[in-house]
């Protein structure tokens, strides 16, 4: 019985006993209030029990709402995409909730597979760091989303020519003491309208490379002097004509980085937009805003960058 209860009762027994109650009366009116207060102790027990059971049921519901199957493929792939953590806890409440199940005896040999692949992939990490850049794959082509690029005639020199036409070119000339690190790009893109990814020089120092540069990205050739005014459309640069077109990029440089280790490296987004500007020569250009990491390690070329060339590392 509750303090709010006893005092009722006092009051209702004082109240009598102000009337001139008798003693049987009293001992009826307390035997009264107490079986009262059982059956409200009672009734609040059925209801704390009812609350119980709709809450279990709540949680079978939401428990049995994600079955064993879709748990299971959600552990496969978990395992595909390497997100072997996730997959171990799928499997942990796959076969706790459903011990029987076929998924669940299907999770031993999953286990075993996973096991596997963060074997290997600790043995791989650890030859990474052994061998350092030199155990990275360099990549002249590859594709970053609905680009493919290659890069060719890499070179470096005192020159970036570039919006080449007829037997004329234009160019950028390195200043006393630089160098241009220079490539010729091509673009084949399955979209009229694409963006595309740009390229950094980066200088290997141990397990590091650190940020030199961003490249200049222009346009490899124009049909002629009028294409290249822009008085009439080459379709050759146009990607809503052709699927690939052409680029030079160009990174000036000390002369002194070129004689120690460095990088070419691509980061893998498609980034800079074509651009027009009528009095420009030529209207058409690209630009963009590339966040280029200030530091590099050998992690960052799993999925964020390629590398394209490195030189002078020993």
């Amino acid at each position: 019985m509750n303090i709010k209860t006893n005092l009722a009762l006092l009051s209702t027994l004082m109240a009598f006993g102000s009337c001139g109650i008798s003693n049987e009366e009293y001992n009826n009116v307390v035997k009264e209030s107490m079986h009262l207060q059982q059956e409200c102790d009672s009734l609040k027990s059925i209801i704390t029990s009812n609350e119980n059971i709709i809450k279990n049921l709540k949680d079978s519901l939401v428990i049995y709402s994600y079955p064993a199957d879709q748990r299971f493929n959600a552990i496969l792939e978990n395992i595909k995409s390497e997100n072997f953590v996730a997959a171990k806890k799928e499997i942990k409440a796959l076969t706790s909730i459903f011990p029987k199940s076929k998924e669940a005896a299907e999770c031993v040999k999953q286990l075993e597979i996973i096991k596997k692949k963060e074997e290997r992939k600790k043995a791989e990490e650890e030859r990474l760091k052994a061998l350092g850049f030199k155990a990275l794959q360099q990549k002249t082509t590859f594709q970053v989303d609905y680009n493919k690029i290659s890069i060719s005639n890499i070179s470096i020199g005192s020159l970036f020519t570039f919006d080449s036409y007829d037997d004329r070119y234009h160019y950028r000339s390195a200043d006393r003491g630089n160098k241009y690190v220079t490539a010729r790009m091509s673009v084949t893109s399955s979209s009229k309208y694409p963006n595309l990814p740009e390229f950094a020089l980066y200088l290997i120092k141990g397990d590091v490379m650190e940020y030199e540069g961003s490249f200049d990205i222009e346009y490899a050739r124009w049909r002629d002097y009028g294409a290249y005014l822009g008085n009439y459309t080459d379709y050759s640069n146009d990607f809503t004509k052709t699927s690939t077109v052409n680029f030079k990029i160009g990174k000036e440089t000390s002369e002194a980085n070129t004689k120690v280790a460095f990088a070419i490296v691509a980061k893998n987004e498609n980034v800079l937009s074509e651009q027009y500007e009528r009095f420009n020569n030529p209207p058409k250009y690209w630009t963009g805003d590339v966040n280029f990491k200030d530091k590099l390690k050998i992690k960052d070329f799993e999925k964020d960058y390629t590398l394209i060339k490195i030189y002078n590392l020993k």
